[in-house]
Formats: structure tokens, C-alpha cells, sequence
């Protein structure tokens, strides 16, 4: 009897089995294979690497660009694709796209709406050039080998001036980039070369997009002459963007000496024409805030006489 009951149970057990293992069979012939992919914030992301995007996620795709496409955790479907002549490409499941004239974003968007489609759920697209064709950056200004440069990959901006040969001699205090915006404006961002190269501020090593333009000034100096009653009379090289005046110039040359009659410091200016005028400054009026202190310019002569008793 208990062998009887024993044989009644296994039978049952073994129907259910072939029941759900039917059901699950028609259920997989019912439906499509889904890859899942995990959501992208489970990526670990490096933060070490400055973000600078406007105008880069514009960049819209040409021909010849080499792309990397990313389905983030589905090898199969990453590809390393160069566009064709025609502006299309060729990948996995969704055979050729046209992509020439989208920017990043949009290719990635339309990759993403056709693997959801069908084969991928909760899609995570990247799309990166690793090659811009004929896309070039030109340097110039305060370096050493300026000209322009084939961009092949993404390039940054201390990456382009190592190419330019790196820094000359005095270069001013801001780097320029001009960028052609896609309304056709020029757009210029300054970069404190300062806070750049010798702080080393990673926020401003700022990606490049194709076809920019990276200027570095030469620092500009005008030439000053400060003698007579001075600790250090000489000529001085003073930065163009600095304004200086006669208390400042004379400061410069180390202040006045003892003897320095300074109510009656003269500043000598030629013109072009090559006239020669003299302005007569009160100094100590002018370091009590009672007279105006007056702007070099170029080639000025700053002369504190001495006072003989």
C-alpha cells in the first residue's frame, strides 16, 4: 500500500514538470530573445577627466570618421566603424545607417531606438570618434612650431600646444580658442594660461573640437626710462595690459633717493612726428591723492632732478 501511494505521488510530481516545462517552452517560442543590459550608473566613470563639451557634443559625424560604438555590457554589439563615402555605416542587427551630419547624441539616440526596438532593453549607447578625417586645429602665437595640425582622435588643449612645440617665450597671461559655431558665429573662449600650465587646473585643459583655432599672445610690453634721483635708474619693460604710472614707474626703480626733488618730477614724451614735450608732476601731491597721476606710454622718460639745497 505504502509503495502504491508512493508511486501515485512521483507520477504526479513528473505531470506538473512536463506541464511547466511546456509552458515555458511556449512562453520562449512566443517571445524574443532580450538582452539585458544594466543601467549605465553602474559604470564606473572616470572623474579625473576635465568636462568641457560645448561645441564637442555638437560635432556633427563626416565621412571617413572612425567611431567607436559602445552598448554599454553587450560586447557582441560594440563595433569600431569608420563612415563610408556615402555617410553610412554597418552594424550588427541593424545593417547600414545613415549617420553623416548627426551629432553624438543623435546617433546615439537612433542606435539606442533601434536595439529597443527588438533585441536590447534599457539600451545605453556611446558613441566616440576616435578619428576625425581632415578635421584640423591650428595653432599660433607664442610658440614655438606654430601651425596646423591634423586632429586624428580627441585632443586637448595642452596636447595641441605639446604638438605646436610647446610654449615660447613670453607668452601672454591668456590662451584663445575661436570656434565656428553652427550658425556660422565665431565664438572665443579665454583660458588663463597661469591657472592652466603652472597651477595645473585640469577643468581648464578643455577637449578641442575639429577646426579650432588656439592662439597664445605674445606678451606685449612697452619699453619706459625712469633716471635721475631714483634708487635704480634704467630702462624698464613693463606689460602692455598693465597700466603704469609715474608713481608706479617710479616705484618700479626703487623709489626716490634722499635728495630727490619730487615737487618737480618731469615726464618726457616724443610723439611720432618726433616732437618732444614735458609734463611737470608734483610728486608728493600725487602720493597724497591731491593731483592726478599720469599714464606712461611707450618710450617715456621719467626724470627725478635732485635738489641741490
Amino acid at each position: 500500500m505504502r509503495s502504491s501511494s508512493f508511486r501515485f505521488v512521483l507520477l504526479l510530481m513528473t505531470s506538473w514538470l512536463c506541464v511547466v516545462a511546456m509552458s515555458i517552452g511556449m512562453a520562449m517560442a512566443e517571445e524574443p530573445l532580450v538582452l539585458q543590459a544594466r543601467p549605465v550608473t553602474d559604470a564606473v566613470q572616470d572623474s579625473g577627466t576635465p568636462l568641457f563639451n560645448s561645441g564637442i557634443s555638437d560635432y556633427r559625424v563626416g565621412r571617413q570618421d572612425l567611431l567607436e560604438i559602445e552598448v554599454f555590457d553587450v560586447e557582441e554589439l560594440t563595433q569600431t566603424v569608420r563612415v563610408g563615402e556615402d555617410g553610412s555605416i554597418s552594424l550588427p542587427l541593424l545593417g547600414r545607417l545613415a549617420v553623416a551630419g548627426l551629432t553624438k547624441s543623435e546617433l546615439e539616440d537612433l542606435i539606442a531606438g533601434l536595439l529597443a526596438d527588438r533585441y536590447v532593453r534599457n539600451p545605453q549607447v556611446t558613441v566616440f570618434v576616435k578619428e576625425y578625417e581632415s578635421k584640423k586645429i591650428a595653432v599660433s602665437g607664442a610658440v614655438k612650431k606654430p601651425g596646423t595640425f591634423e586632429m586624428l582622435g580627441q585632443k586637448t588643449l595642452l596636447e595641441m600646444i605639446s604638438m605646436a612645440g610647446g610654449l615660447d617665450v613670453d607668452p601672454g597671461k591668456q590662451i584663445f580658442i575661436f570656434r565656428r559655431e553652427h550658425g556660422g558665429e565665431t565664438r572665443r573662449i579665454a583660458i588663463e594660461l597661469e591657472q592652466l600650465v603652472y597651477q595645473a587646473d585640469p577643468s581648464l585643459n578643455v577637449p578641442l573640437a575639429p577646426n579650432d583655432i588656439v592662439y597664445v599672445p605674445n606678451l606685449q610690453t612697452v619699453r619706459i626710462f625712469v633716471s635721475g634721483a631714483v634708487n635704480t635708474p634704467n630702462q624698464y619693460d613693463v606689460p602692455r595690459d598693465e597700466p603704469v604710472t609715474v608713481l608706479k614707474a617710479i616705484t618700479i626703480a626703487g623709489g626716490t633717493t634722499e635728495r630727490a626733488a619730487d615737487k618737480r618730477v618731469q615726464v618726457i614724451r616724443t610723439d611720432e612726428a618726433g616732437n618732444r614735450s614735458t609734463m611737470l608732476i608734483n610728486l608728493r601731491k600725487v602720493k597724497r591723492g591731491k593731483a592726478e597721476d599720469p599714464l606712461l606710454q611707450k618710450d617715456d622718460i621719467v626724470l627725478v632732478p635732485e635738489a641741490y639745497f
